[in-house]
């Protein structure tokens, strides 16, 4: 009876949880705060080039650049400029900017590199009055910066996670992570979807230039190897209000297709954001899910073991409404399959592993190789 109680509870707190992704997915952006009056550009949909200013943080990205180059090419509502900030390449990737016609720059403190120095030194050339952070890794649907300044924050910051778009197998192992950074912002709450204070979607930031050179930008964390959290938990103590909107199909992007060992090195890297604040609300809800995720296979394995018909049935049916579930949210996120979200307990057993291995690698000072560089966790 006991067993029972803990899944009835841990199957309420996980269920609001996947309430929240279908909150924030399927919430009206209608009633979200745009542009401050006085913003002298409100009519958007005249305008043939809008005033923003496209920042790719890029190193060796000349495979993943074309992608997006080639979908900024094609937007219905042209960006006033594209810079290209090269992060030390080995690769061709200045050529292939420079292909598309685009600006390319180069970080300009010789003692401070990465995607934090590179965004800080392509905000510091944009000549823009709004500046957007697009990842590589990113591309477009044609209407998609249109849709993006549409919803533009004034004095504040909104951030885009693109929908994760994956073609081999191993890309799958990808699912709780992305599950975890949702939930991990706080978004989806009934009275403000929208709205967090701690941090926001890297692969796509926009920030009006004045505010953003006003606060330091990145340089406020310029040692953080994951600036997206650090930068926005920095900004929300200064005031600056923090907006994430669905991607609405108008953004994708494919995270780390070289292969499973960029994959686990990759997210091991990002585990390393192990101090978000998130509410008590949020830490119960990933819990629950986490928890469900073996406590569910783990009766229904010692109820057929012991013969125990009634609870067999149970668990099984608990096992699959929760798969259920956890699919009706991750196909929102990302293109996760049925059978992903029915394996779930191998996919959450491996979040559990990058997440101790990224431990032990801070607890020891371990660096992680990532794109030439040696990277310490966090």
């Amino acid at each position: 009876m006991r067993d029972l109680i803990q899944l009835l509870l841990f199957f309420y707190l996980a269920s609001l949880g996947f309430l929240r992704i279908r909150r924030f997915f399927t919430a009206p952006l209608a009633g979200l705060a745009g542009p401050a009056q006085g913003d002298d550009l409100q009519n958007d949909n005249t305008i043939d080039t809008l005033p923003l200013s496209v920042i790719i943080p890029a190193r060796n990205e000349e495979l993943r650049l074309p992608a997006l180059l080639e979908s900024l090419k094609h937007q219905k509502q042209k960006a006033h400029e594209i810079i290209v900030v090269d992060d030390g390449s080995t690769d061709r990737t200045v050529e292939v900017a420079l292909r598309y016609g685009c600006r390319v720059i180069h970080p300009g403190d010789p003692a401070w590199s990465g995607k934090s120095a590179a965004c800080y030194a392509g905000a510091q050339a944009a000549t823009g009055a709004y500046i957007v952070f697009f990842d590589a890794d990113v591309y477009l649907a044609a209407d998609a910066l249109s849709y993006i300044y549409r919803h533009r924050q004034k004095g504040g910051v909104l951030s885009i996670q693109p929908y994760h778009y994956m073609e081999k197998p191993y890309e799958q192992c990808s699912l709780y992570f992305n599950l975890v950074a949702m939930l991990g912002l706080d978004l989806g709450r009934w009275r403000n979807p929208f709205s967090t204070k701690l941090g926001f979607f890297g692969p796509c930031v926009l920030m009006d230039r004045e505010s953003y050179l006003r606060t330091g930008g990145h340089a406020l964390v310029r040692d953080s190897i994951l600036e997206d959290m650090a930068l926005g938990q920095a900004l929300a103590k200064r005031s600056i209000p923090l907006v994430a909107i669905p991607h609405n199909d108008r953004l994708s992007f494919r995270m780390y297709a070289e292969g499973f060992k960029k994959l686990f090195n990759g997210w091991s890297k990002n585990m390393g954001v192990a101090a978000q604040r998130s509410s008590l609300w949020t830490i119960l809800i990933i819990s629950s899910i986490m928890s469900l995720s073996f406590f569910i296979p783990g009766q229904l394995l010692i109820s057929i073991l012991g013969g125990r018909v009634l609870f067999t049935i149970v668990y099984g049916a608990a096992y699959f409404v929760f798969a259920v579930l956890l699919f009706l949210s991750a196909r929102r996120i990302g293109a996760f399959s049925v059978i992903s979200c029915l394996l779930f307990p191998l996919l959450a057993s491996f979040f559990v592993l990058v997440l101790l291995r990224s431990l032990f690698m801070q607890l020891f000072h371990m660096p992680i190789d990532w794109r030439g560089r040696k990277v310490h966790i966090q």
